[in-house]
């Protein structure tokens, strides 16, 4: 899992293969980072597959569709709260 910090948005970005073609698909979870330990965070958005049914070629390419959605969600005002 890839963490980054986007002020007190903490970014949560991660890849997962499918077993049955071997494509990548891409998660993201958005966490406030007010809070000190991770079970203190609030979950503004909750880890999940993002980008629908899409299917990348490689681990990268998911991750950089993770991090694509969870900036563009980040970027919203109800999330800037």
């Amino acid at each position: 899992m890839r963490v980054e910090m986007l002020g007190r948005l903490r970014l949560e970005l991660s890849a997962m293969q499918l077993i049955e073609n071997g494509g990548w698909t891409a998660y993201a979870a958005i966490r406030s980072a007010d809070g000190g330990e991770p079970q203190e965070q609030v979950s503004l958005l909750p880890y999940q597959r993002v980008v629908g049914d899409a299917v990348f070629p490689s681990e990268a390419a998911a991750l950089a569709a993770a991090r694509r959605v969870a900036l563009a969600l980040a970027a919203q005002p109800q999330m800037r709260r």
